[in-house]
């Protein structure tokens, strides 16, 4: 398949499974009663806004506020006329044997023109043939002009998937992904950006970053994370974000081994959005079968991010994702999930929030874990969680309590007699009575199954 070939539809691999029922395992095993949430849940993510697009564009408010910042930070010794040259102009200065001044003049004002916040022209650069001469900018010996290139380059790959081919086509991959690692950390930013746009616009395109070494340039830039500014580790923390985010199919489950342990230091960071941006990608590295949530857990990322349930809300989102994801696992791993005591941050947490996401969250990850074994079962009753369901079920938002009747089904269904009985003793029957007036079909299979369960229960205890 060529690039051309790309599906130009990804958004389609983030939408919600309208057939709510597929995430569900077969219900009559233990084990097959967990169920797998799509790679984005809708409302969770309104949580991150723009800080979780797939792609992001460097942006200036005012293109001409930034005039000679740039050459004193990289020590140019000449500030660039500030007069915007057209898109042909460049195209005839380029052509007639251009100095390194006159590169650096031509590709700031290209840069500029990409850099406007609404409209940039990105097609008519593309159609005009310039997308050739600034992938060969990133290879001229001037680090003015490598770094203009690199961050026209990144706009254009934050556009469609058809824009982001062209510069893909046209050579712009490769020398991102070396630039990435230059010794100039503003350059290094600048091109790591670019290739995290790349990675992120599809399956296809994040393997062909794999394929141009972009999973070394990441750890690379590992060995030397704690020397580096906060602005170019989030960039790094993203760019890993968007090696792990598509799963149709996932990356290679070796890249996944090799990314996992740069993501287990990533979470440990001082900076929020980071840790923020981790845990969003071992959110992704968790969304897929037992093999790839077992690299999170072995490379010893997850009891960080149990500790995420302490802090803000932005974080909590992706720590509650990827631990759920953790619960649909075996039963080693949803034992794994128990011994990281994150069932007991979960009642303070539910009881504090004004976030029905999180309450939802909650209520998925609790009813994965009670769809375990019988002794996992007891831990959720042990940690006081089942008044808080049944609340949920009573009085929560329709959405938390779909979840909520999910995990009094996966009880009644998996749990010992002793066990279902204590739906009847914390008083679940009037909630469930109650449920029967949602007009959810699949909530009112949960609830019908659970009282009959309940009933039949009682009568042969």
């Amino acid at each position: 398949m060529t690039l051309g070939e790309t599906n130009t539809h990804r958004d389609n691999e983030e939408s919600k499974d309208d057939g709510r029922l597929t995430q569900y395992k077969n219900l009559t095993k233990h084990e097959e009663l967990r169920r797998r949430r799509n790679e984005t849940s809708v409302e969770i993510r309104k949580q991150k806004g723009a800080d979780m697009m797939m792609k992001r564009r460097n942006i200036v408010d005012d293109v001409e506020e930034d005039e000679g910042n740039y050459e004193s930070e990289l020590e140019e010794p000449q500030k660039a006329a500030s007069a915007r040259l057209s898109h042909d102009e460049i195209k005839a200065i380029l052509s007639n044997n251009p100095s390194e001044k006159d590169m650096v003049r031509c590709f700031e004002s290209l840069r500029k023109s990409l850099s406007k916040n609404k409209n940039p022209p990105v097609d008519e650069v593309i159609n005009s043939g310039l997308l050739t001469a600034l992938v060969q900018a990133l290879g001229v010996q001037n680090e003015k002009v490598q770094y203009e290139a690199a961050w026209a380059l990144t706009n254009i790959v934050s556009g469609s998937t058809q824009q982001t081919i062209a510069a893909v086509e046209a050579g712009a991959t490769a020398p991102l992904v070396q630039l990435s690692v230059n010794p100039n950390s503003l350059i290094s930013e600048q091109a790591l950006w670019a290739v995290a746009n790349i990675a992120g616009d599809s399956a296809q395109l994040r393997d062909y970053v794999i394929k141009c070494h972009g999973v070394e340039a990441l750890m690379h830039l590992m060995e030397r994370v704690d020397r580096l500014e906060d602005s170019h580790v989030r960039t790094i923390a993203w760019a890993f974000s968007n090696m792990c985010r598509h799963k149709q199919p996932h990356a290679p489950l070796e890249v996944l081994r090799v990314l996992s342990k740069g993501l287990a230091t990533l979470v440990q960071h001082k900076d929020r959005q980071v840790r923020q941006d981790a845990c969003w990608a071992v959110s992704y590295l968790t969304d897929g079968p037992d093999e790839q949530i077992e690299l999170a857990r072995d490379c010893g990322v997850l009891p960080n991010i149990v500790k995420f349930f302490l802090e803000a809300e932005s974080l909590v989102a992706p720590a509650l994702r990827t631990l759920g994801n953790v619960a649909t696992g075996n039963d080693s791993l949803t034992q794994a999930v128990i011994d990281l005591g994150a069932l007991e941050e979960i009642l303070p947490l539910m009881e504090k929030t004004r976030s029905s996401s999180i309450v939802k969250e909650c209520c998925w990850l609790i009813s994965n874990i009670i769809a375990g074994t019988q002794k996992q079962i007891q831990a959720v009753l042990d940690a006081n969680l089942l008044p808080v369901l049944i609340n949920v079920l009573k009085a929560g938002d329709h959405k938390c309590q779909f979840e909520a009747s999910w995990a009094l089904s996966n009880l009644a269904q998996g749990g010992t007699a002793r066990q279902v009985i204590t739906l009847l003793e914390e008083n679940a029957v009037p909630a469930l009575c109650g449920a029967l007036n949602q007009t959810n079909n699949d909530m009112l299979n949960n609830t019908l199954e659970t009282l009959y369960t309940l009933l039949l229960t009682v009568q042969n205890t």
